[in-house]
């Protein structure tokens, strides 16, 4: 505590307990942002401890990306009203910020997860070894249903599937991937989708109106297979997955889903490129 009320912290020691350094405060004294209390006649600053506070607040809104300026307009005018208002505009881009945080820490967690799903997987000639597993219920974005292999049509509903889920925020990391129809698999057409899809987080991401571009992949088991290489080479892959289920006497459901694990994130060739695809069992 100071003694008689007279400022008593010298620039050097403020600078330390507000964690800045000299030359950010002789700066704002010179543009009139934050002041000493007190100059004495050799001009050295001295402050009070209350002005802790002040400056704690002015470092918050300078990070929340607040202009110097702006915030010597509100310290010029200060009172109850305009500090309401200005706390309130920050707590906003504050809120605003955080979502935007964790939608980046939910990518991150994302690509971790696939990351580490690829990693332990074992070749052989291409593709692993089918098994059975069991996935939770999933939300997945979705294009209209498109059922045909033609060029023109699949690129122009990929465009505009991307374009919808960047503008609305709903990337979380995974990779866009297809549904496909098992009765055309097993007719051989490997090239026909039913719709692309993205994986989100969750229903709440969905804004008003956007029912008909989503749908659940089922919980349940899945007959699964992953492939390495080309993306788009996997006639192998679905006839093994396919032969699989054949054997085990199982019954396919409607759709097969195929999803990029590691892509040109993760590897330089595409030849390390490794793709899930799977069906459920009904």
């Amino acid at each position: 505590m100071q003694k008689y009320n007279i400022p008593c912290i010298n620039t050097s020691a403020f600078a330390k307990l507000c964690n800045t350094n000299k030359r950010t405060l002789i700066h704002y004294d010179e543009i009139g942002l934050f002041q000493p209390a007190y100059t004495d006649e050799r001009g050295y600053r001295y402050y009070s401890e209350s002005q802790c506070d002040v400056f704690f607040t002015i470092t918050c809104l300078k990070d929340l990306g607040m202009p110097l300026k702006e915030i010597k307009t509100y310290i010029d005018h200060r009172n109850p009203n305009d500090l309401t208002g200005l706390l309130l505009g920050q707590q906003k881009k504050v809120q605003q910020e955080l979502l935007h945080l964790k939608r980046i820490e939910k990518v991150i967690e994302t690509k971790l997860e696939l990351v580490t799903e690829g990693a332990k997987v074992q070749f052989y000639n291409g593709c692993s070894q089918p098994f059975l597993a069991e996935f939770p219920e999933e939300t997945l974005i979705t294009t209209p249903y498109l059922g045909t292999d033609h060029h023109d049509t699949i690129i122009a509903a990929l465009s505009d599937h991307i374009g919808y889920v960047n503008a609305n925020r709903l990337n979380t990391g995974h990779p866009y991937g297809a549904v496909m129809s098992v009765k055309d698999l097993r007719q051989g057409l490997t090239d026909h989708y039913a719709f692309f899809i993205t994986k989100v987080a969750d229903t709440a991401q969905l804004s008003m109106g956007s029912e008909d571009r989503f749908l659940l992949k089922p919980k349940g088991i899945y007959a699964v297979i992953y492939l390495q290489g080309n993306y788009y080479l996997a006639d192998d892959a679905f006839r093994n997955l396919l032969d699989f289920i054949d054997e085990q006497n199982l019954t396919a459901g409607e759709f097969c889903y195929k999803e990029a694990i590691w892509d040109e994130l993760t590897v330089q060739s595409e030849q390390n490129y490794i793709t899930r695809i799977s069906i459920p069992i009904l």
